[in-house]
């Protein structure tokens, strides 16, 4: 291409928009259907916590660390989570200072029905690209994702983006 010549802009989507409008499209998809089986005013923060949750239970530090997010903006996640049902805490035996957080009944189920969304969700994309390309796609963002995971500069983003209504 002559260097002279300017590039043409208005039919090209940069990496950086893509990702952010697949984002935004797998965001509204995993909205709809929970909302279709009536989980109303759920954060992407609360899936974090949930997500992250131990069998022993786990703290809020801990969980703040595991998702990187700050324990204040943890804390208020947690704090709904509890109010509505989906957690329960309860002293922790070596530690009085804290507490461990646990999955209630209602929690669990919340799990079991964004695994089913996440599942409907990748088989719309593989009716799109095909099974194989899907496995592809995921393999190449887990190698750019793994390789950024560790950077501190997103932790800050984190603590914006858990608060996001899905």
């Amino acid at each position: 291409m002559d260097t002279n010549t300017p590039i043409d802009y208005s039919n090209h989507m940069f990496l950086s928009r893509l990702l952010v409008k697949s984002y935004r499209i797998v965001q509204s998809m995993n909205g709809t259907f929970l909302r279709s089986l009536g989980y109303a005013n759920f954060k992407i923060g609360h899936i974090i916590v949930l997500m992250n949750l131990a069998e022993q239970g786990v703290t809020t530090t801990d969980l703040a660390k595991k998702a990187k997010v700050s324990k204040q903006a943890m804390s208020k996640l947690v704090n709904e989570l509890i109010q509505e049902g989906y957690l329960i805490s309860h002293n922790h035996p070596q530690d009085l200072r804290s507490s461990l957080l646990f999955c209630t009944e209602k929690g669990n189920q919340f799990l079991e029905d964004l695994m089913k969304s996440r599942a409907h969700i990748e088989q719309k994309f593989a009716e799109i690209i095909g099974q194989e390309r899907l496995l592809e796609l995921n393999q190449l963002l887990s190698e750019i994702v793994s390789h950024y995971d560790d950077l501190e500069s997103v932790d800050s983003i984190n603590d914006k983006i858990a608060g996001t209504k899905i």
